[in-house]
Order: C-alpha cells, then sequence, then structure tokens
C-alpha cells in the first residue's frame, strides 16, 4: 500500500515482555526530503510525542527516521512567509521542549543525516543510539537560528559545545559517542538496538523511572535552557530575523530577551 502523503510521522507499538509497558516508536516519514521538518511534520511530530505521553500503556518512546535518515533539519524550500516562519519556529521550540522534559523516557535512534531541528531533536531525548553512518551537525550559526546551546553544554560540556556550534562543524557517530552525544554505536540499523535499551529502561520500575526524570531535568536545568533558548528563537522568528529583538527587555520570560517571547505570556 502506498504511503499517504499527509502522513508524515507514523507510530508503532511493540511489548518486550507480556506484563511490561509498550515502547512506542514514532517515525519521521519525508523520505523524499531526508524526513525535513515542514510545519506540517512538526505539528505532527509533536501529535505523536503528547499521544505517547498521555497513553498509560506506554513506558518508553523511541524516535527515528525513515529511509535511512534520522532528519535533514528544518525544510528550507518550504515557503513561508514573516508569520509562516514564525509558526514553525514556535512548532520546533515546542517539540525541543516536548522531548527534553517528557516525563517518560526517550531514545533517539540515528542514522544517516541529523542534522539542525533534526540534531535537536536527538539531544533532546534521555539516550541516543547511532549507525556508524550518522552525520550530526548543529548548523544554527551558519543559518542564522541561535540554537544549540541549551542541550548540548549539559551533554558535552562547555568547551565541545562551543565547537560544535560555533563552527558548524560536522561529526561522525565515532566522534560523537567520544564526546558523550552518542550513547551506544549500531552496527547497521540502529532501531534493534534502541529497543533493546528501551526494553531495559522499561523493564524497571516506571514511578521510578518517571522521578529520576524529573530529577535529572531539576538537577541539570535543562528544562529552564530550552524554555529560554525558544524565547530567543520564537522572538527573531517574529522579527523577520531581527536580532534588535533579542535584546528588548523582558521581566516575564526567563530569558529575559524580547517583548514578544511566547513561552511565557
Amino acid at each position: 500500500m502506498p504511503r499517504d502523503p499527509q502522513t508524515l510521522v507514523t507510530t508503532a507499538d511493540t511489548r518486550p515482555s507480556t506484563d511490561g509497558p509498550a515502547v512506542r516508536t514514532i517515525t519521521m516519514s519525508r523520505p523524499e526530503a531526508r524526513n525535513a521538518m515542514s510545519t506540517a511534520l512538526l505539528a505532527q511530530l509533536l501529535d505523536a510525542v503528547a499521544d505517547a505521553v498521555a497513553d498509560d500503556a506506554v513506558g518508553v518512546i523511541v524516535i527515528a527516521g525513515d529511509a535511512g535518515h534520522f532528519s535533514g533539519g528544518a525544510d528550507l524550500k518550504e515557503p513561508l512567509d514573516v508569520t509562516g516562519e514564525a509558526r514553525r519556529m514556535e512548532l520546533f521550540g515546542h517539540v525541543y521542549q516536548a522531548v527534553a522534559t517528557c516525563p517518560k523516557a526517550t531514545i533517539a535512534a540515528l542514522q544517516g543525516a541529523c542534522v539542525g531541528g533534526g540534531a535537536e531533536v536527538a539531544v533532546a531525548t534521555d539516550i541516543r543510539v547511532a549507525a556508524r553512518d550518522t552525520r550530526i551537525r548543529f548548523p544554527g550559526a551558519a543559518v542564522g537560528y541561535p540554537v544549540g546551546p541549551a542541550k548540548l553544554v549539559g551533554l558535552v560540556g562547555l568547551g565541545q559545545a562551543k565547537d560544535l556550534v560555533l563552527t558548524s562543524k560536522t561529526i561522525d557517530a565515532v566522534e560523537a559517542h567520544r564526546i558523550g552525544i552518542v550513547q551506544r554505536l549500531a552496527d547497521g540499523d540502529p532501531l534493534p538496538l534502541a529497543h533493546e535499551v528501551a526494553a531495559a529502561v522499561a523493564s524497571n520500575h516506571s514511578h521510578t523511572v518517571t522521578y529520576l526524570k524529573a530529577q535529572f531535568d531539576r538537577f541539570s536545568g535543562l528544562g529552564d535552557r530550552v524554555a529560554a533558548e525558544n524565547d530567543a528563537l520564537h522572538a527573531l522568528a517574529e522579527a523577520g530575523g531581527d536580532y534588535t529583538a533579542l535584546t528588548a527587555p523582558n521581566p516575564k520570560t526567563s530569558s529575559g530577551w524580547s517583548a514578544t517571547a511566547w513561552t511565557h505570556r
């Protein structure tokens, strides 16, 4: 059966044990565009994560990409005016925050292109499994989006995060594993190993896993960092790329940036 072109994100459940919770696999599927993140894909991804969180039968969430790639990042070919760009950036922010602060354990199965928004979603998960052909890049500095530090600094440390973000360089899976972005390397398809890791998490006490996740967020400050970065991203999009929008103080926001910041209105 041919793929419905309107279905850009698919979901499937597996159950590692008969009496344990299910593992929900969420797959981004725009194979013709290396799973580039359009407005529609982001909206479907956000809904898929919310559905998995709300489903009591689901214990662990695996996020993957279709056809040999995780995601090539934002769909730069999508025709958007300033309002449309602001809406897409709002969705990016919601997705980043939903994944980074998800109360259930999250695992990314990486392969091929893992770039920009795709890389941001990957580092928002708890554990990353990568095929050896994975290429990771954070190109915000190259394309004009101030994103990257919020999640990376807690994963790889300040120096490595600056090197990745300020140079926009591409790294392979082996280097990503060495510096701590990737926790497990897979020979071939990363999904079986991602499901193996998910099954190990799902076998543990679910309430304890949820509490530990909340503790990691609290101790690391990840949620606050992501919220602050999202404030800046959305303000910049609303201002049509005018960076002076980021210098207007606003005590209502966690970041202190922008009178048009959206997260804490």
